[in-house]
């Protein structure tokens, strides 16, 4: 996608080291968790527009719901926005699931990388998110030629 396709889109700040690997990205699965159901889909689209398979859910809970039944993500993007502290402690969790060991954590923030125990970003997002941004950040991570 060209700089000209993500114009006005405005979903950050990344500061990330590249850690591209050579893996296609169509063998490439993202566990993407935002309670904002709008917000989720556009960025959701955006990344499967740039060759990326998403998996989009709610919540903590569902995230972990959908580890339980398969997922295996590459990488886990997690909302802080708006998440409680019980939310946000069972997305902090995530990461120690058997499915998800080694998967980076990618944090969309208002105020940027927060302190959670256990949870360690490879990458923390500023939101309002930069679409080309986001893009760039989940290619990194992941690894991928693509995007």
């Amino acid at each position: 996608m060209s700089q000209e396709d993500h114009a006005g889109w405005i979903l950050g700040r990344i500061a990330a080291p590249s850690q591209d690997r050579a893996v296609p990205a169509s063998s490439v699965e993202v566990l993407l968790v935002d309670a904002d159901a709008g917000l989720r889909t556009k960025m959701a689209g955006l990344l499967r527009r740039n060759s990326h398979t998403v998996v989009e859910v709610e919540s903590a809970a569902a995230a972990a719901e959908a580890v339980r039944c398969g997922c295996t993500p590459r990488l886990l993007v997690l909302d802080l926005e708006v998440a409680s502290r019980t939310e946000r402690s069972a997305l902090a969790a995530l990461p120690q699931e058997p499915s998800c060991a080694g998967a980076p954590v990618l944090v969309l923030s208002r105020v940027g990388n927060e302190e959670l125990p256990g949870l360690r970003p490879a990458v923390s997002l500023l939101k309002p998110v930069d679409a080309a941004e986001l893009v760039e950040a989940v290619r990194r991570l992941c690894g991928t030629l693509g995007g």
